[in-house]
C-alpha cells in the first residue's frame, strides 16, 4: 500500500494519541529494563510497532521523512557498535567482555572504582544500543518486504 488510509479520524488518533504513548512506553520499558520485566530488545521492537503502525496508517512520504531508509541503516549499525564497543572497553581495563564493574566510569569523589552504579550505568548503554539496533532493523524488513524502500540498493 502505497497511500495512506482515508480516514481522517484514524489518521488523528494515530498521530496524536496512539504514536506518542506507544513511544513513551517503549522509553519506560527501556528505562525500567533491569529493574522490572523488559529491556532493550522489548522497548525496540515496541518502537518498531509504533513506527509501522505510522508507516502503515499515515501517508508513506511523510513517515518516510521521519526515517528514512538510509538512516534507519545507520541506526542499526549503531546499535550494534554501542553494543559491542561497551563489551569491548572493560577487556583494555583487565575485565572480561560486557564486564560493566570495569568500565572507566569515575563516581562521585572523581575516582574510578567497581560499583552497583558502574554496572546500572553499563547495562543501560547497551540496552540502549540493543533498542536502536532492533526498532532500525524490524522497521528495515518491514520496508523492505512491503517494497517501501526507494533508495534501496
Amino acid at each position: 500500500m502505497k497511500g495512506p488510509f482515508e480516514s481522517i479520524v484514524l489518521q488523528f488518533i494515530v498521530r496524536v494519541f496512539m504514536l506518542p504513548f506507544i513511544l513513551l512506553f517503549a522509553l519506560y520499558v527501556l528505562v525500567h529494563g533491569e529493574l522490572s520485566p523488559g529491556g532493550g530488545f522489548q522497548a525496540g521492537a515496541i518502537m518498531a510497532a509504533a513506527l509501522l503502525l505510522g508507516r502503515i496508517c499515515l501517508d508513506l512520504q511523510q513517515t518516510e521523512r521521519w526515517f528514512p531508509t538510509s538512516t534507519l541503516r545507520a541506526l542499526s549499525v549503531a546499535g550494534l557498535l554501542i553494543f559491542f564497543l561497551v563489551g569491548l572497553v572493560p577487556v583494555f581495563n583487565a575485565g572480561d567482555f560486557l564486564d560493566y564493574a570495569a568500565l572507566p566510569i569515575p563516581n562521585d569523589d572523581g575516582q574510578v572504582s567497581p560499583h552497583f552504579t558502574l554496572r546500572s550505568a553499563g547495562l543501560f548503554v547497551v540496552e540502549v544500543g540493543i533498542a536502536l539496533g532492533v526498532m532500525a532493523s524490524l522497521t528495515l524488513i518491514f520496508d523492505y518486504l512491503s517494497e517501501n524502500t526507494r533508495d534501496a540498493g
